[in-house]
């Protein structure tokens, strides 16, 4: 969960830099948090599963 809440945190930071042109990014907080609650919320609920998947592989 940790792991793709920060990935989409980065992407987000990234992005908003971008389409900002520096690093004043304040303004695109709202998206940012957003990108990193999916990211968070999707890592959650995908982890387990996976794990288990590999758990499933590897026995």
């Amino acid at each position: 969960m940790v792991a793709v809440g920060g990935t989409f945190l980065t992407i987000g930071i990234i992005k908003s830099v971008f389409f900002s042109g520096g690093p004043p990014f304040l303004q695109y907080l709202n998206p940012i948090g957003l990108m990193t609650v999916i990211g968070a919320t999707v890592g959650g609920l995908v982890g387990p599963l996976v794990g288990k998947a590999m758990q499933n592989i590897r026995s």
